[in-house]
C-alpha cells in the first residue's frame, strides 16, 4: 500500500503571519507577531525521534556457560583417569588402563627406558593382586592368579632388557628400589593365598631376591 504524503503545516503558517504582519493598519505589534510566529512553528514541529533502546544482556549464567562446561569436562577427565588407574582386574575401566600401559610400552625404541616401564607395570601388577585379595567372590582367585603370572612374566622381561643389571655385585637404584617395593607387597599376600598362587608369590619373592646382593 503506498504512503500516504504528510503535509507540512509549516509554511502556510508563515506565509499568513507574514501576510498579517504586512497590514500596518492594525492588528498585533511586530514583536507580538515575531512571538506568536515561534511559538506556532515550535508546537507544529515535528517530534524529535525517540532514543534505541539499549540492547539487552546477557544473564551472567549464559555468559559463564561455557567456561563452566570446560571445568566440568576438566573435572570428568580427572575422576576417569584416577577411577582407570585404581581399576583392577574385572572392573570396566581396566581394558582401558591396560591398553594405556601398552601404549606407553611401545611408544619407546631405548631399551632401559622400556624395562623401567615395565618395571612399573610389574608393580601395577602386584598392588592389583593385593587389592583382589579384598574382592569378594568365588572368581577372584583365577583373576589373582593370572595377575601374578602378568606380575612374573612382567619381571622378567625387564630384567632381560636390563641384563640382569647386576654391577660389582651391587643394584641400580632403580633396580633396588624396585625390588623392595615388590617384597613390601607381595610377602604380606603369601599367607592369604591359596596353594598354586602362595607357591607362584613365594617363588617371585625368590627371584627378586636374587636381584639382592
Amino acid at each position: 500500500m503506498p504512503a500516504v504524503a504528510r503535509h507540512d503545516p509549516r509554511p502556510d503558517l508563515v506565509r499568513r503571519l507574514n501576510e498579517i504582519g504586512a497590514d500596518a493598519g492594525h492588528g498585533p505589534g511586530a514583536g507580538f507577531r515575531e512571538r506568536l510566529r515561534d511559538e506556532l512553528l515550535a508546537a507544529h514541529a515535528e517530534p524529535a525521534a525517540e532514543p534505541e533502546p539499549p540492547a539487552p544482556r546477557r544473564p551472567a549464567l549464559t555468559r559463564l556457560r561455557p567456561a563452566v562446561l570446560v571445568a566440568a569436562l576438566a573435572v570428568l577427565l580427572v575422576f576417569t583417569g584416577m577411577q582407570t588407574y585404581a581399576s583392577v582386574p574385572g572392573d570396566r575401566l581396566y581394558a582401558i588402563k591396560r591398553a594405556a600401559e601398552a601404549t606407553l610400552l611401545t611408544l619407546t625404541t631405548d631399551d632401559t627406558e622400556r624395562a623401567q616401564r615395565e618395571l612399573t607395570v610389574a608393580h601395577s601388577r602386584a598392588t592389583e593382586a593385593a587389592a583382589l585379595l579384598g574382592y569378594p567372590g568365588s572368581g577372584r582367585e583365577k583373576l589373582i592368579g593370572r595377575t601374578l603370572d602378568e606380575m612374573t612374566t612382567t619381571t622378567r622381561s625387564a630384567l632381560t632388557a636390563l641384563g640382569h643389571v647386576k654391577r660389582h655385585g651391587k643394584q641400580t637404584p632403580a633396580l633396588k628400589k624396585f625390588t623392595e617395593q615388590q617384597r613390601d607387597v607381595v610377602a604380606p599376600m603369601i599367607p592369604q593365598l591359596g596353594g598354586d598362587d602362595r607357591m607362584k608369590a613365594s617363588a617371585y619373592l625368590d627371584m627378586i631376591d636374587d636381584l639382592t646382593p
